[in-house]
């Protein structure tokens, strides 16, 4: 064999080891990256329900169920399962307080895996509220229908009055809890562009759930603001309180 073909023979095995020897040294590299850094799928854990007609969304777990509720079935489950029964329960609050609990416009509610309505974390009923009623006046004429009425006494119904604040969405509200119900449920009343809202939060679930809900409908300028909380506007807004009292409330004003 003549020198210069050695030569050219041994430059091939060199570049040929060098490359043999890059490829394991990167596929060793790669695999080692790809177990340190590896590629997660992102699942969400929760789902969102919307409702357009009542003007509202909320987040809540994938391990829970989301459904429409109606007056109609929520009768049919507490008064008994029979036809007649439905036309009752709201006959029965109007024979006992001589007028009808205000027009039922519809009601979701989130179910936990046993299914149960009277523990479930979540609960938002909806009614007409056309001439603007305040949250004392309403729960004064109403209670907390349909979970909780029919208490005459004085001292009942004032401990069982929603007083403490709540803001949800941006909007004042009133709660209050009843301790001798399946869950200690926590009432909470937010009135809204002519509707009322009325919520039965059960549990941690439950408070979750309504630290996402939101009003649909809603402008900037129809926020709470001040308050207890001291709630801020946004950027661009001012806040025009309803009184120069301590812990007044009001509404964002755009500047």
């Amino acid at each position: 064999m003549q020198r210069g073909s050695a030569q050219i023979l041994a430059l091939i095995t060199v570049v040929a080891v060098v490359a043999i020897g890059a490829y394991f040294y990167l596929s060793k590299n790669q695999n080692y990256l790809q177990s340190a850094n590896p590629i997660k799928n992102v699942v969400s854990s929760t789902k969102i329900y919307s409702n357009s007609q009542l003007d509202f969304e909320f987040s809540y777990s994938k391990n829970l169920t989301a459904k429409e509720d109606s007056e109609e079935l929520y009768n049919l489950r507490v008064v008994g399962q029979t036809v007649k029964a439905v036309s009752d329960f709201r006959k029965n609050f109007k024979d006992y307080v001589t007028y009808e609990p205000g027009k039922f416009l519809g009601a979701s509610v989130v179910l936990a895996k046993d299914n149960s309505y009277e523990t479930n974390p979540f609960t938002v009923w909806v009614f007409d509220n056309p001439n603007d009623k305040s949250i004392d006046v309403w729960y004064k004429d109403y209670w907390y229908y349909p979970f909780v009425w029919g208490d005459y006494t004085y001292t009942g119904k004032f401990e069982l009055a929603p007083k403490m604040e709540a803001t949800i969405s941006g909007q004042m509200g009133k709660s209050g809890v009843i301790n001798y119900q399946p869950g200690k449920p926590k009432f909470i009343y937010v009135s809204n562009r002519g509707k009322m809202y009325l919520f039965r939060i059960i549990g941690e679930d439950g408070d979750k759930i309504l630290s996402t809900f939101k009003f649909t409908d809603q402008s900037i300028e129809e926020q709470f603001c001040g308050g207890i909380a001291g709630i801020q506007c946004p950027s661009g807004y001012n806040c025009q309180l309803d009184g120069k009292y301590p812990d007044a409330g009001g509404k964002c004003i755009k500047n």
